[in-house]
Formats: structure tokens, C-alpha cells, sequence
């Protein structure tokens, strides 16, 4: 699978990437990458060539991939967290989180472009990550010889899609709460698989970097959290573990029940 897709330091002050490069294509975040390709085309001509285009990195936490004037790239997590930020420009006080991004995650970072109002965007580690990097113009021409590869880059690039959709729609149309609620939802199914029950997680991302995302002060992030700690729905332990005592009911207090009885009658 290829999916496309979102600390207490803002994105503005991240410090100059440091990288280390890596380009032993066989082991590593390229070697991961490898499994990760759809079953039966890991071993063939196309991952070789995909693999040849690409090289190797590992970002040590609050390090960022450095901005690219020439060409878009499709960055692989193949281990550790990271965040896909929008850099403002200079003098502007607001900051977007656009997504967050963990180990299996394929994302599209595009080339730094000065005439965006926005300025640029970035990739920012969490976590210490090990991620391989790829032109996308030329990884999606070699994709194109192979379509269980180029059909799941498509599928997951409409699941990130749909995720970015349902986000910008909260933040219009749900309470803090509600958003705090589907926050905690969504990460407890994508680092837990959790979708029902009792489920624990440690969250490596920042109270700060929750609000720049859900378009909520960090104050009001916390507000919410000890709401839903006194309503008995969420367990919390210094800055990053979680514990959700009933992640449907949680669900509900987020509003996803109408999502799943869509299709039941009007009464």
C-alpha cells in the first residue's frame, strides 16, 4: 500500500534541516518502502526503478525536509511521525498545521513557491524519522507501467483527500469539543487500529500543534481535554499518552453517528 497523504515548538521556528542522507537503496526506509509496494510488484523492474530515483533520509525530531525550488516531491514515512505545515509569510502570526503523518504514509510535499500568499509548505518531524524522498514527476511516469502501483497511489491520495474534506467541514461546522472529540477518534484509529472499546495511544504531536490543525487555541485544546477527562471518556498521562475508555462514545460526542446511519430512513 502507498498511502498519499494530515512539540511545542511552532513550525516557524524549526530549526535548519541536518539530515542524514542515506543511499544504500537495500536496507532502510527504501527497503520499506519496498514492502510497502502493492503485493507482486516489491521484487519487480518497477520498485527497482523507483527505488534508483529515489534516496534516503533520517530527520531527527523538530528537524524539517528542506524546501525544494525546483520539483514536487512524494516523501515516504518509513518510520516515526511528522507534520505537513504551511510556512506564512514573514510578519504573519497565524499558524496551519495541514496534516499529520506517521510510519506507512506516503506524502506529497510540493516545490517551495515564493508567490504563494501562504509562502511554502513543509515537512517537519514529530518524532525522529526515517523517510525516503522522490521526485513525483518522474515517480509517477515509472508508476504509470504499473497499475496496482499507480492505482493505489490514487486510492490513498483520495483517502488523504477525504481526511483534508472532513477537517476543513469541522472546522466550519463542528464545536471545539466535537473537534477535540473527532480528533482523538481519528488518531486512535490511525496509531492504534481502534475503532471500538477501550484503546491507549501516546500522541506524538503537541497540544499547540492539535489547535494549529483543528483552528483552536492551545487553551482551549486543554479546556476540552479536561472536559471530556471529567465526563469519564479520556484518561490522560504527562503530555502524550491517551487513554479512551470508549471510543464509540466518543465517536457520538464528535457527531460521527449520523455518518454511520447515513443511510438509515428519515423518520
Amino acid at each position: 500500500m502507498i498511502p498519499i497523504k494530515d512539540h511545542w515548538i511552532a513550525f516557524v521556528h524549526c530549526r535548519t534541516i541536518m539530515a542524514t542522507i542515506s543511499t544504500n537503496f537495500g536496507h532502510g526506509s527504501m527497503e520499506a518502502f519496498r514492502d510497502a509496494l502493492p503485493i507482486g510488484s516489491g521484487a519487480a523492474a518497477t520498485a527497482d526503478r523507483l527505488c534508483e530515483i529515489g534516496y534516503c533520509l533520517q530527520l531527527a525530531k523538530g528537524e524539517q525536509l528542506a524546501p525544494d525550488p525546483r520539483e514536487d516531491r512524494l516523501v515516504y514515512i518509513a518510520a516515526g511521525a511528522a507534520k505537513l505545515v504551511a510556512q506564512p509569510v514573514t510578519g504573519s502570526p497565524v499558524n496551519q498545521v495541514l496534516a499529520f503523518h506517521f510510519a506507512e504514509d506516503m506524502i506529497s510535499v510540493l516545490r517551495q513557491c515564493a508567490s504563494n500568499s501562504w509562502g511554502d509548505f513543509r515537512l517537519v518531524a514529530l518524532t525522529d524519522c526515517d523517510i525516503a524522498v522522490f521526485p513525483a514527476e518522474r515517480f509517477l511516469d515509472i508508476a504509470q507501467g504499473d497499475p496496482a502501483v499507480l492505482r493505489s497511489v490514487l486510492a490513498r491520495s483520495l483517502q488523504a483527500l477525504h481526511r483534508s474534506r472532513t477537517r476543513m467541514m469541522q472546522m466550519g461546522h463542528k464545536s471545539a469539543q466535537q473537534r477535540i472529540a473527532d480528533f482523538l477518534v481519528s488518531m486512535a484509529e490511525r496509531l492504534a487500529d481502534c475503532t471500538a472499546g477501550r484503546c491507549a495511544f501516546a500522541l506524538p504531536m503537541s497540544r499547540r500543534d492539535i489547535g494549529d490543525s483543528l483552528g483552536l487555541t492551545i487553551e482551549t485544546v486543554s479546556r476540552q481535554l479536561t472536559e471530556l477527562r471529567e465526563a469519564g471518556l479520556v484518561e490522560t498521562e504527562g503530555r502524550s499518552k491517551v487513554c479512551l475508555s470508549d471510543v464509540s462514545a466518543l465517536a457520538r460526542v464528535a457527531g460521527r453517528q449520523a455518518q454511520q446511519t447515513g443511510n438509515a430512513p428519515d423518520n
